[in-house]
């Protein structure tokens, strides 16, 4: 890193004009991550007030970039974890986020479902084990959607309130599965969080059969493809091969950010909505 350039940059980085600044800004926000100590020093010795503010814009912006990467990065590996990048999307808007409690409450009930799994159970039936620690232990609950708050997305706030929105909750109860080798992912219905339970029925051509399907909202309620047909056909909808598939991991975290995106423009914070809209387009 030039450190000369550096400190020239942040001496004009309080400069009235707005081209100037603009400039500044931009050369600096493309600086690594690792600079931020410099500049919160540099904060802290500064007097102006406007200097403060645009180090403050300068420092989230650096933030928001390195989130931004590692998402764009969680997506294009080969098995994406659902808890790692709901905790990118929650770091999006939070880059202080201690992320250690997450993966300790996650393991936690990891822990206690893995104890009552056993090879000889059936799919049917380590999804009954699950939902009973998930629903009926722990309690996690779905918020209404006529209600909605700037938290309930948040996934370290939904695990210790054990309550969310129903695409958080959708994708904690659905990360768990995955963690304990179930093989349980999102489906392509628009407007509507189901989850299927996938069965690999030939490893060489990776063709994929759902054996039945979850509703997260309803306490892990398992139904087939029958219910799922009228379910669509209620919903006056075209009925589309596809909504009877499993859909990727990253399908349900783009149903999270598409989420934060109506929820936050509800709620007016709409300070925001360009980087959920930037988040969106990188995944």
């Amino acid at each position: 890193m030039n450190e000369n350039k550096l400190t020239a940059l942040l001496s004009l980085l309080d400069d009235p004009t707005p081209e100037i600044y603009k400039r500044i800004e931009n050369e600096l926000i493309n600086f690594p991550i690792s600079i931020i100590p410099q500049l919160e020093d540099y904060w802290l010795d500064s007097k102006s007030t406007l200097l403060q503010e645009r180090l403050e814009q300068v420092i989230n912006k650096i933030q928001f970039s390195q989130v931004k990467k590692e998402l764009t990065n969680w997506g294009k590996s080969e098995s994406p974890n659902l808890i790692e990048g709901a905790i990118l999307v929650n770091k999006s808007c939070n880059p202080y986020l201690i992320t250690e409690p997450i993966r300790k409450a996650i393991k936690k009930i990891k822990k206690d479902v893995w104890l009552e799994l056993n090879n000889h159970l059936t799919a049917l039936e380590k999804i009954k084990i699950l939902n009973h620690f998930f629903y009926n232990i722990y309690n996690y609950q779905t918020l209404s959607p006529n209600q909605p708050t700037n938290w309930d997305s948040d996934i370290r706030t939904v695990l210790s309130q054990k309550q969310g929105n129903y695409v958080i909750i959708s994708i904690i109860y659905a990360g768990i599965a995955q963690e304990l080798g179930m093989p349980v992912y999102g489906i392509h219905l628009p407007d509507s969080i189901l989850l299927c339970y996938i069965d690999k029925m030939d490893e060489s051509s990776k063709k994929e059969d759902v054996l039945f399907y979850i509703n997260p909202i309803d306490k892990g309620k398992v139904f087939g493809r029958t219910e799922l047909q009228f379910l669509i056909e209620s919903k006056k909808i075209v009925n589309r091969p596809k909504y009877y598939k499993a859909a990727g991991n990253t399908s349900l975290i783009k149903r999270l950010v598409k989420h934060n995106i109506s929820v936050y423009e509800k709620l007016k914070l709409t300070t925001y909505v360009p980087n959920f809209r930037d988040l969106y387009k990188s995944i």
